[in-house]
């Protein structure tokens, strides 16, 4: 995309720490996953595209077996 690999991974990088960050804040206050989604995307937008793109390419259950594994893993370590 004309992006070097290290200015890709700094803008990929970035984008999930300011995520990561709006998205505990907005726990402190209440608000769910969700709600965010609603309040920083516009339907057709780019964010959007993007998420649904993760979640159809199944971006969630990855998540939750690399959680599980982790979970497994640490059980059998004693």
């Amino acid at each position: 995309y004309g992006l070097s690999k290290d200015s890709a991974v700094e803008i990929a990088a970035q984008a999930m720490a300011g995520s990561a960050a709006l998205l505990l804040a907005e726990r402190e206050a209440g608000t769910i996953p969700a709600q965010l989604i609603d309040r920083v995307t516009s339907p057709g937008g780019t964010t959007i595209a993007g998420l649904l793109a993760a979640e159809e390419g199944g971006l969630s259950s990855a998540l939750v077996g690399a959680v599980d594994a982790s979970i497994h893993a640490d059980s059998h370590l004693g």
